[in-house]
């Protein structure tokens, strides 16, 4: 008996493995397209040995600054550019809709709106906008802790003339005992 086994041209490309599930009746099994290749293993393999290695720390560190440069190196023109590059308002559809402007002017009139519009609650509506609630709250709050500052001052004052006020007339009463005849 003679058993010959050949074996075709193999690339990372070839696949070694393919995942499976049954479908919903568990009759049949259909493929995920979750395939293992030959590049698969060997990436797990090389990974498994370099986690192993004492300077994997470093190595990742170093893969990690070096990722965050070249990204930083891609983004930083696109967002100079978007940021300084003009931008063309579209309605619900998607089709411009007014002049082109700028990024900063964009900012400016959405804060604008936020600052200006009242809230959509229907009880706050008669309160006023956004910003002004914002500020009677700060306002509020301001106020209340400078009386709080004050009237502890106040007790405070009234508290020290208070006790010197008994001082002085125990003191007086002291001397006018003394001062009494005996009988």
């Amino acid at each position: 008996m003679e058993i010959k086994i050949q074996v075709s041209d193999i690339t990372l490309d070839t696949v070694v493995a393919q995942a499976m599930v049954w479908d919903q009746d568990n009759e049949e099994m259909y493929p995920t397209g979750s395939d293992k290749t030959v590049a698969d293993l060997v990436a797990q393999q090389i990974t498994e040995r370099l986690v192993r290695d004492d300077r994997y720390p470093g190595l990742r560190d170093q893969v990690t600054e070096l990722r965050k440069t070249m990204i930083r190196e891609k983004v930083g023109p696109m967002l100079d550019e978007a940021l300084n590059g003009e931008v063309r308002q579209t309605n619900n559809y998607g089709e411009p809709v007014g002049r082109a402007i700028t990024f900063r002017e964009l900012v400016v009139g959405e804060v604008k709106k936020v600052i200006n519009e009242a809230p959509n609650n229907y009880n706050n509506r008669d309160k006023g906008t956004a910003l002004q609630i914002a500020v009677r709250a700060e306002v509020k709050t301001a106020v209340a802790t400078a009386v709080t500052e004050e009237v502890t001052k106040m007790n405070d004052l009234i508290r020290q003339q208070v006790a010197e006020g008994i001082s002085e007339n125990a003191i007086a009463a002291l001397i006018a005992n003394q001062l009494k005849p005996q009988s």
